[in-house]
């Protein structure tokens, strides 16, 4: 899984789309505080969609 979330977030750049790119970030983030034994925070993500960028993030207007 973690060798496959920067292959989708670069898929997602190439097609433009921020909010892809922001969620496998995120994933990515997740599953980093997974292996080193950080419990997920499930509580956190309605923030996190809340904070989602619609078409503004910098790596996806690259």
């Amino acid at each position: 899984m973690q060798s496959l979330l920067p292959l989708l977030k670069k898929a997602a750049t190439d097609l433009n789309r921020a909010d892809m790119v922001y969620w496998f970030e995120q994933a990515d983030a997740e599953v980093a505080n997974i292996i080193r034994g950080h419990p997920s925070d499930a509580a956190a993500i309605p923030a996190l969609i809340a904070s989602c960028p619609q078409d503004r993030h910098p790596v996806a207007q690259a």
